[in-house]
């Protein structure tokens, strides 16, 4: 009885210490994560930082974006392989930056170019009778453009020999057929850029955690997509 007893309790420390060495590695990862964001985008930064109005200059700022998708690519890199042991989220993010880091610079490019004619319509309908007919769908088609590329940068590190086309096909696919895991992640990154134009030097930390969730959730997406074409 006594080994038994004596041996429960150092069971239960080395699960304590596992949990907490999980816990610590996976707040590491996030807040490297958020660092490296940082410096793969300082342009962007810096523009959010100086601008009085980055919604004004919303044409400079959906240029500046271009870098975000490739950091993406990095950063979701990460949180594919947080659960492989140890983290290393500085070889990870830019080993997912190198590899993959072009296919999701081009899913970018076509996001910011529907997003930008989306924003270019809005601005010559506004206060005309138009804006009510077409504003809605103009919003949906601009939503659905960043979902589905927040989806794809997610499946570019999740399947690594997939091409980029048939990335894009399923993620729109998931995009659509899981429209409340897209709600989900456009509503984690309206969070995040509403933190950084509310207060760009605190709203840098939130980023990580809130793309750990969007990646998640691509990833279950994809995953139950999949399971059900089985």
């Amino acid at each position: 009885m006594s080994g038994t007893t004596a041996r429960a309790p150092r069971g239960l420390a080395r699960l304590r210490h596992e949990t907490l060495d999980t816990i610590f590695g996976y707040v590491y990862a996030i807040l490297m994560v958020d660092l490296l964001l940082v410096v793969a985008n300082l342009p962007l930064v810096g523009m959010l930082l100086v601008a009085r109005d980055a919604l004004q200059a919303w044409p400079v700022v959906l240029v500046l974006s271009l870098t975000l998708s490739p950091s993406l690519a990095g950063a979701f890199e990460v949180y594919r392989t947080l659960g492989d042991g140890s983290p290393r989220p500085f070889a990870a993010f830019w080993r997912g930056y190198r590899r993959r880091g072009a296919a999701a610079a081009i899913l970018g490019l076509a996001a910011a170019a529907v997003v930008g004619f989306v924003l270019y319509d809005g601005a010559i309908i506004a206060g005309t009778v138009w804006a009510v007919l077409l504003g809605p769908t103009l919003l949906v088609v601009a939503l659905v453009a960043v979902a589905t590329t927040l989806t794809a940068i997610a499946g570019l590190t999740v399947f690594e020999r997939a091409s980029v086309r048939a990335i894009a096909k399923a993620a729109l696919y998931v995009a659509v057929r899981r429209w409340y895991v897209s709600v989900l992640a456009l509503v984690l990154v309206g969070l995040s850029v509403a933190a950084l134009l509310a207060q760009p030097v605190l709203g840098m930390l939130a980023p990580g955690l809130l793309l750990y969730a969007v990646f998640a959730n691509a990833h279950y997406g994809f995953r139950q997509v999949l399971q059900k074409k089985e």
